[in-house]
């Protein structure tokens, strides 16, 4: 469990990573991820999850240790993912799903500690608009040292004979950890995403005593963006000393009146506490004009960076310089409508998928999702996630490794392993983005599909 002191900077972590993983080099990582070695849940492609156009079923989790021994598991599914059918004319629309879960050491070690599963039917006259949620138990008897398991959880469509699995942390680490406490509105009703905007009341309960009242450490920040893949500079240091501290009461609904990030603690002596991230008040969605500037960095120049912050605070000239960028790209409005909404769809995407203390598309995961899209293959281990872009046997495949980071605000924190090697791949991405082409793991595999045509082609050599 990573504990700074008051003046402690929290990037000097990343750093220190990033020097051993450099270290050992890509032979040990490729040695962890590789096929031979992977063990358990390791070898499950999950890439799925990163996809949104190939996943009917999406469902949210929400882990909460109720006690010691006892952790209550919320789920969400909305009634769009789910068939409904119904057996005539005038009977009523039926939806079945099912949830299987599995409680086990690491991704590494699948002995199972504790098991389950139970079918849920949705039964209306009409097809439903709204959330179907609910919630289960497990027994956590036997914690690891490190204080981490597994969930393994698989829901299913029953009607339309489709599945989604997925593999949760549950963080026994600290009883005053962010899993000990339950995000919920007014009505009791669990937020399932940690971002509350700006005004909404929300309640947030401590799982062990009464409260009382919470200190709250108050950031705001500006954070820079996730450096290129092959960069090797380090990342700019992030000092935990919040703008401001105060207490609010613990049992009355909370209000978060500005921007910022908002860290919830019994007590200043440790940093083990809940955060609550409020982006901007639409997040993570690309709502405004404003949204649009600040994700052009990865693909623009200088120059043309420079002309768009020139205009950042002024709403309609920032759409027309926007608007400008793309048209020069793809040569016609028709085009450049396609590009807009492949690119600005990845920053919404990434939102929803990476944030942590800032947003999605700002972190190491976010800015290559952005410009490469959804990875091929994805293998989680304890240590973090390996990113497969083509065909995984190819040398010319595209391999990214993100290190899980001890982050006291948030469990979501990932750190690309960065390589000189990723240059020459970054700017053909990069170079397609501008040409007016959208850049995706199928221009790698024509990539090594032309590479093996070439090879299998070439004249013999004679000795």
């Amino acid at each position: 469990m990573f504990i700074p002191g008051p003046g402690a900077v929290f990037n000097d972590m990343i750093i220190r990573k990033h020097t051993i993983l450099f270290a050992l080099g890509l032979a040990l990582l490729l040695t962890t991820f590789g096929c031979s070695s992977k063990k358990g849940y390791q070898s499950n492609n999950i890439s799925y999850i990163y996809d949104t156009k190939n996943l009917a079923l999406r469902p949210d989790f929400y882990v909460y240790h109720v006690s010691d021994t006892l952790t209550r598991v919320y789920y969400r599914i909305n009634s769009n993912n789910l068939l409904y059918m119904r057996n005539g004319e005038n009977s009523a629309y039926n939806a079945i799903f099912s949830l299987r879960y599995e409680l086990v050491p690491s991704f590494e070690n699948t002995a199972i500690l504790d098991s389950g599963g139970f079918t849920v039917r949705d039964v209306e006259m009409n097809p439903p608009q709204k959330a179907l949620t609910g919630s289960f138990d497990i027994r956590i008897s036997e914690i690891p040292d490190n204080g981490e398991l597994i969930l393994h959880l698989v829901m299913a469509d029953l009607n339309r004979k489709i599945s989604f699995e997925n593999f949760l942390r549950v963080n026994k680490k600290n009883e005053r950890g962010r899993e000990n406490f339950l995000l919920t509105d007014t009505t009791g009703n669990v937020i399932f995403k940690n971002h509350v905007a700006t005004g909404a009341p929300f309640l947030l309960t401590y799982n062990k005593i009464n409260a009382g009242s919470y200190y709250v450490s108050y950031y705001k920040r500006d954070f820079p963006l996730a450096l290129p893949p092959y960069s090797s500079s380090a990342q700019e240091s992030f000092s935990l000393e919040p703008d401001t501290t105060y207490l609010v009461n613990a049992d009355k609904p909370i209000i978060l009146e500005e921007n910022g990030f908002y860290h919830f603690r019994l007590d200043t002596t440790q940093w083990a506490g809940f955060t609550v991230f409020s982006f901007y008040d639409q997040f993570p969605y690309i709502a405004k004009r404003l949204h649009l500037g600040p994700p052009l960095r990865y693909l623009t120049t200088k120059r043309e960076y420079d002309k768009i912050t020139e205009v950042i605070n002024d709403p309609k000239a920032l759409k027309e310089e926007v608007d400008k960028f793309w048209l020069e790209r793809s040569g016609s409005v028709e085009r450049s409508k396609v590009l807009v909404e492949a690119f600005y769809s990845r920053v919404q995407e990434a939102n929803i998928f990476f944030s942590s203390y800032l947003e999605g598309w700002k972190t190491d995961r976010g800015i290559i999702y952005v410009i490469y899209g959804p990875p091929d293959k994805v293998y989680r281990s304890t240590s973090g996630e390996a990113w497969v872009y083509g065909d995984e046997t190819s040398s010319l495949s595209y391999y990214f490794n993100f290190i899980k980071v001890s982050n006291p605000f948030t469990a979501n924190d990932y750190s690309l392993n960065r390589m000189t090697s990723y240059r020459y791949g970054w700017g053909q991405a990069i170079e397609s983005w501008r040409d007016g082409r959208i850049y995706n793991s199928k221009d790698i595999q024509r990539e090594q599909d032309e590479s093996d045509q070439f090879r299998y082609q070439r004249a013999p050599y004679w000795y």
